[in-house]
């Protein structure tokens, strides 16, 4: 997992969610549903991404005022020089003890300032793609995180990290798991199962190479 990309540190966290601070460095800041993993002392926790805060402070809302009078140039150095905070939380879907990973709430949350990662294919295939469904369980019954848009968000993340030719039979098979989970639910289902349709039909097209 050396190549893992680092994105930041834990600020605070809790059962289930934890959050973690970055600089705004657009290429360094996660994407809504992106799967990320926050290493532990015993072990790594891993999240989807449900929230991004990008925060201000007195000298951004001087440059916002005086705008007017600066250069693209000039605003985009003042980004970049910058350690502008950006605050991201995670809904904590899976853990690894040694070489047992599982998908659930982890025993306990990861500390303070323990550093966190961007999943590569390898591990998000482990832990989402052939770890079961118990993830989507869990953001559908977290009251903080929109889980329709997480789900589909980071559904379409597994499958891109799928082998090849298992991106479709892998959306399917999740939309079957969701028609169980929330049969009580239609209105709920639907809006999903569209999202995952407008993949499925992404990974469609990128499997004849269109």
């Amino acid at each position: 997992m050396t190549d893992a990309q680092l994105l930041g540190r834990v600020l605070r966290s809790a059962t289930g969610v934890f959050t973690f601070g970055c600089t705004q460095n657009e290429e360094n800041i996660p994407q809504f549903g992106q799967p990320v993993r926050a290493a532990g002392a015993d072990g790594d926790v891993y999240g989807l991404v449900y929230e991004i805060i990008i925060q201000d402070d007195p000298f951004v809302r001087q440059i916002v005022a005086a705008s007017d009078s600066l250069t693209p140039e000039r605003i985009e150095d003042m980004r970049q020089r910058r350690q502008v905070p950006v605050e991201v939380s995670a809904l904590a879907v899976a853990y690894r003890r040694g070489e047992l990973v599982r998908q659930g709430v982890p025993p306990r949350p990861p500390a303070a300032l323990r550093r966190v990662f961007a999943c590569n294919r390898g591990e998000v295939d482990e832990v989402l793609g052939r770890g079961g469904f118990q993830f989507m369980r869990i953001a559908l019954n977290h009251a903080q995180c929109p889980a329709e848009d997480l789900l589909v968000a980071s559904l379409g993340w597994v499958a891109q990290c799928r082998p090849p030719g298992q991106e479709q039979p892998y959306l399917v098979e999740a939309g079957r798991e969701l028609t169980r989970l929330l049969a009580h639910d239609p209105l709920r289902l639907d809006a999903i199962l569209r999202g995952l349709a407008d993949l499925t039909a992404e990974a469609q097209a990128a499997s004849r190479g269109w």
